[in-house]
């Protein structure tokens, strides 16, 4: 594999204009055309979520090349970057964050009690998104520093692209002015990639029977009650996502303004 990748300034104009799947990368997708602030959409090439990079082909890297990607936000714990270590930085494309100490995610754990049930993985799910704008802030500060200063397309990824992304891409498109339901159907098109998500948890984890189906059921669902939770939190002590991003992640107007300039057309 090319250990250099040069990233191109303009964003290649075949790009469409519109939310794109690349079904190589795992719950990949670029988040171009919806709809933000004043009726401007996001830019191509300038935002993609993902989840994880167990490895990466040189066709890979040319892919995200092609796709203008400059910088990525992995929100993995330093636990996981330990046991799989990225291959993007190799490939061209660098970490733009540290990485979180803990993983915000204990409904794992819960997973693996022989005495759980669905109900207790579901409750703890609720529990992992209503701590996220306190457990989770210092992460979710360094990917805006990073879209503000990021120099092409930013990628947002974690170990599926679900729950840590889903969070993360959740506030920075209500910063660009997408609406909470455009932000809702981003979020639950992960349902699409689970079969995806099931067969790389279980590639990451060889030789390990997998947890029953019906507790892995609600911990990769991409439930929209989850995600209602975490905006639920942030109406009460914040006002919503507005007040979050001043109060929760100290960003001043002209912090979104200038996110909004430069990835809104």
């Amino acid at each position: 594999m090319n250990t250099q990748v040069s990233i191109p300034l303009q964003v290649p104009q075949r790009q469409l204009l519109q939310p794109e799947t690349f079904p190589q990368f795992l719950n990949f997708r670029s988040l171009a055309g919806l709809v933000g602030d004043g009726g401007r959409r996001i830019r191509a090439g300038r935002l993609f979520r993902s989840g994880g990079f167990d490895q990466l082909s040189d066709a890979g890297a040319d892919t995200l090349q092609w796709l203008g990607l400059g910088s990525v936000c992995d929100l993995r714990s330093v636990g996981e970057h330990k046991k799989f270590p990225s291959p993007l930085p190799a490939a061209g494309f660098p970490l733009a964050m540290a990485a979180p100490e803990s993983d915000p995610s204990e409904a794992t754990r819960v997973v693996g009690d022989p005495n759980a049930t669905p109900q207790d993985v579901r409750a703890a799910m609720f529990e992992v998104y209503s701590g996220m704008p306190s457990r989770f802030a210092t992460s979710l500060r360094a990917v805006f520093d990073a879209a503000l200063s990021c120099r092409g397309g930013l990628l947002v990824q974690c170990a599926i692209g679900k729950d840590r992304t889903g969070v993360a891409v959740a506030l920075l498109l209500a910063a660009l002015g997408v609406p909470r339901e455009e932000i809702l159907a981003d979020y639950t098109a992960s349902n699409r990639a689970r079969d995806a998500i099931f067969d790389a948890m279980a590639a990451r984890n060889p030789g390990r029977e997998p947890p029953p189906a019906e507790l892995l059921a609600p911990l990769l669902a991409a439930d929209p009650d989850y995600l209602r939770a975490f905006w639920a939190r942030l109406d009460v002590d914040y006002g919503g996502e507005a007040g979050y991003l001043v109060s929760g992640l100290g960003l001043g107007a002209d912090a979104i303004g200038s996110l909004r300039a430069r990835w809104l057309i």
